[in-house]
């Protein structure tokens, strides 16, 4: 019964990632321009000494709080640091945002445009386009989370080794991949685009 329900989804996988590789490509080298084009000039971009400490105090305030999430690392404040704390959050709103477009583009639009019916005439299980979205997300934050991690190595910020590099990748992927399969559930519970989008 569950080879039933997923079969196909190797074929629809490859077909989904010949679709996706321009769309992908440039999602993925844009978040990592905007990541380590940061990470280049941030050395030159941040304070030191007294002005450093001013800005620590600013990181703790509510209102950074609020935004940002607690500062971390402020003992030794140091510009992976400081990146980290102030980069991090921006960047996963781009992931999420790609995710989400990834998401809805190949179930409810692809349903909507009738696509879907006509993959479910032929030999595929009903739950092979969804698993294969899945799959194909996967793949992508996968291949964001790594070349992220040891792209930021390269660079040799301050304080962020191979450990921190990759980390601070895994933390895009994996919020890219949660925002996607809470996407799914939203397009499966959506009857348009539009209103899978709106939740």
């Amino acid at each position: 019964m569950l080879q039933k329900l997923f079969s196909s989804t190797a074929k629809l996988t490859k077909f989904m990632l010949k679709r996706e590789i321009v769309s992908s490509t440039l999602w993925i080298v844009c978040l990592l321009a905007l990541t380590l084009g940061v990470a280049a000039v941030f050395p030159s971009l941040m304070p030191e000494g007294v002005e450093r400490q001013s800005l620590i105090e600013m990181m703790k305030s509510p209102a950074m709080i609020a935004m940002l999430g607690p500062a971390y690392g402020t003992d030794n404040y140091t510009n992976g640091a400081m990146m980290s704390n102030m980069m991090l959050l921006f960047t996963i709103i781009g992931v999420a945002l790609m995710n989400t477009f990834l998401v809805v583009k190949h179930t409810r639009k692809e349903e909507e445009d009738g696509r879907v019916e006509l993959i479910r005439s032929l030999p595929a299980g009903r739950l092979s386009n969804l698993s294969a979205t899945m799959i194909v997300v996967v793949i992508v934050n996968l291949i964001l989370a790594l070349l992220t991690g040891f792209g930021l190595y390269a660079l040799q910020v301050e304080s962020m080794d191979l450990f921190g590099s990759l980390m601070y990748g895994a933390v895009l992927g994996v919020v890219g991949i949660f925002f996607a399969g809470v996407t799914a559930i939203f397009c499966q519970l959506a009857s348009t685009t539009r209103g899978a989008y709106s939740y």
